[in-house]
């Protein structure tokens, strides 16, 4: 989609390699960013199967209180022909549970770098995620247009659900019936403009992690309404 639109179009996801097959292409980007450049290799679950996705890592990220933080978006696709996309209006903001330092020294610091809440709750007291309201307040009262960076994550999501619809082939109605229920995740950066760090087609409904739980389960009622007045 980048070759055929062009970079300004689809500038919103790092630098991304998919291994074993583009290692060789890995090891030159490598090379080619010296020493200073730092890459975050995604841990090998269940939504990644076999293989490892390495990542540029986003060296300058917007802070708040001197944290990094990234935002889960809820989007629900119910139908690829014709393409229908429901974006879910209140997500969860995630933050790391220490303050954020650049120095190569901090590398080994996961609980700087990372936001995930399988990781943070081994140091944090309380619970590290927080309702996106909260975000859009805070930011609108620093004077950010919340709006602009609303429209620009359904830019975002849009250009995400595209490619996947020309790959997808739908099949008959009881096959997207159980499409119905793979909700999708995506998770951004704010910063000048969105970046898009990944996607997940099964994203977390821990218990242990509170505000993500009663998330997770008003987005289920909401979307069941939905799907049911999807459809035919």
């Amino acid at each position: 989609m980048r070759l055929r639109f062009g970079k300004q179009e689809f500038s919103f996801f790092p630098r991304t390699f998919i291994l074993p097959q583009d290692i060789k292409r890995l090891r030159k980007a490598w090379e080619d960013g010296g020493s200073k450049q730092k890459w975050i290799i995604k841990p090998v679950g269940f939504a990644y199967y076999i293989v490892l996705v390495v990542c540029r890592y986003l060296h300058k990220p917007y802070l708040i209180s001197g944290n990094k933080f990234d935002l889960r978006i809820y989007v629900y696709v119910p139908c690829y022909d014709p393409l229908r996309i429901y974006i879910f209006s209140d997500g969860l903001v995630r933050f790391a549970s220490c303050k954020y330092s650049s120095s190569m020294k901090t590398l080994g610091n996961k609980f700087m770098h990372l936001t995930n809440y399988s990781v943070n709750k081994q140091n944090a007291e309380d619970d590290s995620g927080r309702a996106l309201k909260a975000l859009w307040q805070l930011l609108g009262s620093r004077g950010v247009n919340t709006t602009l960076i609303w429209e620009k994550i359904k830019d975002i999501v849009i250009k995400t659900v595209i490619p996947i619809r020309i790959e997808y082939s739908p099949g008959p109605w009881c096959n997207v019936t159980l499409r119905m229920l793979n909700l999708h995740s995506t998770h951004f950066y704010y910063r000048s403009c969105s970046t898009i760090l990944a996607i997940n087609i099964i994203p977390s409904n821990s218990k242990g992690e509170k505000s993500t739980f009663e998330l997770f389960h008003r987005k289920i009622r909401e979307f069941a309404g939905i799907a049911v007045l999807s459809r035919p």
